[in-house]
């Protein structure tokens, strides 16, 4: 699941330099919080600015901190931000990454000279988001909660730290059948991983109507998956990845069969490393056992490399993608036989 986390200082305007007072701690001790409970939830975040005035670089500490005190779990985390052929440079800046976490990043075109680049890229990232979360914040946090919550998007505005957040819970509140869990003061592991739990009820009340995939790969083919997540999301599809490589033995967690079984489409990234791992054939193993019962409808596999597949895979639909350029036409080729 992918979250877009969006938030900031009270009224923050970008680039006006607003000062950060000791009443803002809780807010970004959220951040962090919630950060850590994304992370431990094995859920995928969208973020940009690595502005101090913004939640988004207390959510990458939050990753950081899980993925240190967890160095044999891996995780994914996603930066978009704008960007244009005449000045390039708006790329954030964030704390160097443990090697557990895979950074993700995303340019999205934006006219640099525009002040509202980064309300044009949130907006990019919103679409290929499940959920919006909002905390705190300003103009951007207002728009793009609005839009949400008004278009029937799955959104949960945190409102006890003030800013425009307040503002879209007014919006939002009708979806809640419950009351939000707090955060406080000083929010701890268990009280963000509740509120988590909560947003994740959002996304699951929400029906589901388009056609799905299940991305399976090797932690060492880790850009061609991030390459062809792209592409599918370009084209409004929505995607299950394995983000999580933790498993004992070849026995594939009940959460991630569970996953493969609800995709309509199942596509292994095929290659040495794929063939080598410890849990990929597994996965494949478990799709083709579930295709005899219905789910997934089918499977593709994707060859990046000369690497045969076993004999049972044989008969599956297999295409190139030794190159982006195959790549792209795979993914059409996936798109137009739905």
């Amino acid at each position: 699941m992918r979250i877009l986390v969006l938030g900031s200082l009270p009224d923050h305007v970008p680039g006006a330099n607003q000062p950060i007072l000791a009443e803002h701690a809780p807010l970004f001790r959220a951040g962090r919080a919630l950060g850590w409970a994304l992370a431990a939830g094995d859920f995928r975040a969208i973020i940009g600015s690595s502005s101090q005035r913004t939640i988004d670089p207390y959510i990458f500490e939050g990753y950081a901190e899980y993925c240190r005190e967890n160095p044999s779990s891996q995780r994914h985390i996603e930066i978009q931000f704008p960007v244009d052929a005449a000045n390039p440079g708006h790329e954030p800046r964030f704390a160097d990454a443990p090697e557990n976490l895979h950074v993700m990043k995303i340019e999205n075109y934006a006219d640099a000279s525009s002040p509202h680049r980064w309300i044009v890229s949130h907006f990019a990232a919103l679409r290929s988001a499940d959920l919006l979360i909002v905390l705190g914040g300003g103009v951007s946090t207002r728009l793009l909660g609005a839009y949400a919550a008004s278009n029937k998007i799955p959104t949960l505005a945190i409102r006890e730290y003030g800013g425009s957040s307040a503002e879209v819970f007014l919006l939002a509140r009708h979806t809640y059948q419950k009351a939000i869990p707090r955060l406080g003061e000083r929010p701890t592991r268990e009280t963000s991983q509740k509120v988590i739990s909560f947003a994740v009820e959002l996304v699951k009340s929400k029906p589901r109507s388009i056609h799905s995939y299940f991305l399976s790969y090797s932690w060492n083919d880790c850009p061609e998956a991030d390459y062809v997540e792209v592409l599918l999301r370009r084209f409004g599809r929505m995607i299950f990845r394995d983000e999580d490589r933790v498993m004992i033995g070849h026995r594939i967690p009940r959460q991630l069969e569970a996953s493969i079984q609800e995709a309509d489409t199942f596509v292994a990234l095929f290659s040495n490393s794929y063939n080598a791992s410890q849990w990929c054939p597994s996965e494949l193993e478990f799709a083709l056992e579930s295709q005899a019962s219905g789910r997934p409808d089918r499977i593709v596999l994707i060859e990046l490399d000369e690497t045969k597949p076993p004999l049972r895979a044989a008969s599956l639909l297999r295409v190139k993608g030794n190159s982006r350029e195959h790549l792209d036409l795979c993914v059409r080729r996936m798109i137009e036989q739905e």
